[in-house]
């Protein structure tokens, strides 16, 4: 039997790599064809994902500001980079309402042109850091000398920056950055941020972005066809990735895209499901958000294209086995079982034993 292992990181402590390796042990030792693909949401795992993949040389890359390191991955003319980690401390309430800056993305995708990369590919996900991607787009002026004031000849300057690659942001976030469902509305869901520091950092914002879309417009050649109902950057799908940062690259001429679905092309994940009789996947819960566009969701997909079965494995499950099929999932499963009173002692919560132990039960339930 083929298996193929394509799984998010199941818990915290333990990476896409890890679970991929816990989940295909018990099929190895069996003697199965077990191939182990680990995915990436974009927010985590792009690098490790890719460089599992298809190799590549993985090197720290030093930004602005205080523990400010992002990895970069180079492979086959396209340089990957992770800027979770850069925009993943608790900000402090600027005195205009923003929070914390995206500034120090800048200097990384800055290291990423000058590696001579024909493409990068910026993996970005939600955060606390909220200042619609202004950090960004002055420290791209600065880089340019030209001024940080929303103008056609600032703007125009800036994206000559970018103009020497193809930049794709694979957004682990579906949020537009403004809106009543955008990433500034998801502010007050962080810890020690409440609903008034979010509307504020929404007003200022939304006033910045107004300003940068209207100089856009008058830079940007129009179409006698184009639909002009289309959304505005502000509005547009992955906005909202990287506190705005993903809006102020799309600003400059970056392609916002889903960012489980942008790794499951760059890992070559439709070929290997392609070649499976089983795919495994797994996610730290199995909820509305994962069937949506998640990476259960993307697997399943694939697999279903193909008529593939595909069992998922989350540390919570939170939907129905009708919900899963919808998008291909045959099971789904818990980490651990949920147990019932009187039934004895609670098995151990310990990720690596109980990862394994689930693995195990899913060998004996499918394998042929």
């Amino acid at each position: 039997m083929h298996v193929l292992i394509a799984p998010d990181s199941v818990a915290p402590m333990l990476s896409a790599s890890d679970s991929a390796a816990v989940l295909a042990e018990p099929w190895q030792d069996r003697g199965h064809t077990v191939r182990q693909v680990p995915m990436g949401t974009g927010s985590t795992g792009l690098v490790e994902a890719v460089a599992a993949a298809r190799g590549g040389h993985v090197h720290p890359v030093r930004a602005t500001g205080p523990e400010a390191v992002a990895e970069m991955l180079l492979v086959e003319g396209t340089a990957y980079v992770e800027a979770g980690p850069l925009l993943t401390r608790m900000p402090e309430v600027a005195e205009d309402g923003l929070l914390g800056s995206t500034a120090p993305l800048a200097a990384v995708l800055l290291a990423a042109i000058a590696t001579g990369a024909q493409r990068v590919v910026v993996g970005l996900g939600g955060t606390p850091v909220h200042d619609g991607g202004r950090g960004l787009l002055h420290a791209l002026a600065e880089h340019v000398g030209c001024s940080v004031e929303p103008s056609p000849e600032n703007l125009t300057a800036m994206r000559a920056v970018l103009a020497p690659v193809t930049v794709d942001v694979a957004a682990g976030t579906e949020l537009p950055l403004l809106g009543l469902h955008g990433a500034g509305a998801e502010l007050a869901r962080y810890p020690g941020l409440d609903a008034t520091i979010a509307q504020r950092a929404e007003n200022v914002v939304g006033g910045q972005v107004a300003e940068w879309e209207r100089v856009a417009q008058q830079t940007s050649r129009r179409s006698l066809l184009a639909d002009d109902s289309a959304p505005r950057l502000g509005r547009a799908p992955h906005s909202g990735a990287g506190g705005g940062a993903a809006f102020a690259l799309a600003l400059l001429g970056a392609r916002l895209l889903p960012g489980p679905e942008l790794v499951a092309a760059e890992v070559g994940l439709p070929a290997a499901v392609a070649e499976a009789d089983l795919v495994v996947t797994a996610a730290p819960a199995l909820d509305g958000a994962a069937l949506h566009d998640g990476i259960p969701a993307v697997v399943g997909r694939a697999a279903m294209e193909v008529g593939v079965p595909v069992v998922a494995v989350g540390w919570e499950v939170h939907t129905s086995r009708r919900d899963g099929a919808r998008v291909g999932i045959s099971a789904s499963y818990p980490v651990i079982d949920p147990r019932m009173p009187g039934t004895g002692p609670a098995p151990s919560t310990d990720p690596l034993t109980a990862l394994q132990a689930r693995a195990e039960r899913i060998v004996k339930t499918w394998a042929q």
